[in-house]
């Protein structure tokens, strides 16, 4: 059976929902518009079934914002209903073109930044979507992966913390050297780790469950 034909045998894990945030927008258009041709392509014999409801929609993108208050701190909003989904919230942590104002002085957005309103969104979404998985090109703190003193181990620590909000999928395109931090995260939580490498690009998928998204 062909590769594509594969993916339409499969049930949908849930209702699918992108959350492209602020620094992943133009990548978040570029994966919506290829999933709505893709998906308007193919038909499933079992579609008609209530797994598939929203199957095939005009826009997969979830609506979502992180407004700030005047004293700097953020807050996570989703505009639209996301129960059930099996939602793929995008973030590019090192996206230092957005901007913010702060005590009318402009400030370019950090990755600690970036990774804040990811935590935001993931929170505004615990308890209503089916499954979290988060899409992040570059991984945060990839470069601090390795202690070679008294410092911080602050990729493990990052792994950790999504895992225990719910995330059950990281994605990532630059993983750097994950070697000592796989070693502390495994360490402490029972995880699958799978390394894909394709055309000199890694990708790194780690899992709670052994079987992945079905688009």
């Amino acid at each position: 059976m062909p590769r594509d034909e594969r993916h339409t045998a499969t049930i949908p894990y849930g209702t699918l929902g992108i959350v492209p945030l602020k620094s992943c927008s133009k990548m978040g258009e570029k994966v919506d518009d290829y999933l709505v041709q893709w998906r308007e392509q193919r038909e499933h014999e079992n579609q008609s079934n209530l797994a598939f409801s929203g199957y095939k929609r005009d826009s997969y993108v979830v609506s979502a914002s992180t407004p700030r208050f005047g004293s700097g701190e953020g807050k996570g909003v989703l505009n639209d209903s996301i129960r059930g989904y099996d939602l793929y919230i995008m973030v590019d942590v090192c996206n230092y073109s957005i901007e913010y104002s702060l005590c009318g002085t402009t400030n370019h957005m950090s990755p600690d930044d970036h990774y804040a309103d990811l935590k935001r969104v993931i929170a505004a979404a615990g308890g209503k979507a089916r499954r979290i998985n988060v899409i992040m090109p570059f991984l945060y703190e990839s470069r601090q992966h390795k202690r070679s003193g008294r410092e911080s181990l602050d990729c493990a620590l990052m792994l950790q913390e999504l895992t225990a909000m719910g995330v059950e999928n990281i994605i990532t395109f630059d993983a750097h050297d994950l070697e000592y931090t796989i070693q502390f995260l495994l360490r402490d939580l029972n995880q699958y780790l799978v390394l894909i490498s394709s055309s000199s690009i890694f990708y790194l998928v780690l899992t709670t469950f052994t079987s992945t998204a079905n688009i």
